[in-house]
């Protein structure tokens, strides 16, 4: 048997398709180096940490300080509190006499008094004597002495 080998048939009137020119292929294009991109990443990162580190490092400061400003603002709350009591306890009338008393002053029985409206002095007025009270307590009032005139 023989084989007989014939071109393909080509339709008539259809032109014969012609291959396109060969050409060469441009080199693939050179990659940026991803170094640079990198080292700016890692150094973005470590900027952010360090700032995040120093910022809570200055708030835990702050923080102190405000534990230590609130310690002594409630010590001085205190000593605040005592220094009122010890005031209104030498304010006491009783507390005053004494002190006066330890001066060497001595209440007045019978004070006299200047009436602002004539200027006229109200009262008989008469040195205090020691061995009167020291309490500061009986000595009349101004209308009392205003009613003797």
């Amino acid at each position: 048997m023989s084989v007989v080998h014939s071109a393909p048939r080509r339709a008539p009137g259809r032109p014969q398709p012609t291959r396109s020119p060969l050409r060469v292929v441009p080199a693939a294009r050179p990659r940026s180096p991803r170094a640079p991109f990198v080292l700016l990443v890692v150094t973005l990162l470590a900027g952010g940490l360090v700032g995040l580190l120093l910022l809570n490092t200055s708030m835990q400061n702050g923080a102190f300080q405000l534990a230590e400003l609130e310690k002594e603002a409630e010590t001085l709350q205190s000593r605040h509190a005592q220094l009122s009591l010890e005031v209104e306890e030498r304010a006491t009338p009783a507390a005053l006499a004494e002190r006066a008393a330890e001066l060497g002053m001595v209440p007045n029985t019978t004070p006299v008094f200047l009436r602002l409206s004539d200027g006229k002095v109200v009262g008989d007025p008469e040195p205090a004597a020691r061995g009167e009270s020291p309490s500061g307590v009986g000595g009349p009032s101004p209308a009392a002495v205003g009613a003797r005139e």
